[in-house]
């Protein structure tokens, strides 16, 4: 393997940040707390304003409004819009929190897929990464960012912790030679 497909992987390996959601969160109630409310049963929408906290488990939400649609009388998606909102989860199996934060967060609970539009950042165990759109799949714990062309900020930025393992030996650096 050359030594660009290296660095290549290990950004890759290093960048990946699961998370998974627990099998319990969606086992459990959702607790919200807003100022205000509204329901319409014609069109399954519920909106909720002013200090909007949602709780599911592992799962905190924080906004300033929070949209949720129904699907079949089930909560299919929450769209939620502050300055910033935030998503947060601690998945038991890692044991580490995953943020994400936009001014709009889209949570897609069918797909297991998070949107973040506006400022958006999502970080996990000191790995952050910031764009003006971020997907974030839940289930199979891949991310895709995009810059945007806000004040010419067309890039995303991702920072990597320093890393606390040990440095590997002579031997696995050999490189065979065709």
């Amino acid at each position: 393997m050359n030594h660009f497909k290296r660095i290549t992987t290990c950004l890759l390996l290093l960048c990946s940040i699961p998370a998974q959601a627990l099998p319990d969160d969606r086992q459990q109630s959702i607790t919200i707390e807003s100022d205000s409310a509204e329901r319409n049963n014609k069109s399954g929408l519920t909106e909720y304003l002013g200090n909007v906290i949602i709780r599911q488990g592992s799962v905190l939400i924080d906004a300033d409004r929070v949209t949720i649609h129904y699907k079949d009388n089930k909560v299919s998606r929450i769209i939620s819009r502050g300055t910033p909102a935030s998503y947060q989860q601690q998945p038991q199996a890692q044991g580490v929190m995953v943020i994400a934060r936009g001014e709009v967060i889209e949570y897609m609970l069918v797909s297991d897929q998070i949107n973040l539009k506006n400022n958006a950042s999502l970080s996990r165990n000191g790995t952050l990464i910031k764009g003006e759109r971020i997907t974030y799949d839940l289930k199979n714990e891949t991310w895709k960012a995009k810059g945007g062309d806000r004040a010419n900020q067309k890039r995303i930025q991702l920072v990597i912790p320093p890393s606390t393992q040990e440095a590997p030996t002579a031997d696995s650096n050999q490189e065979t030679q065709p």
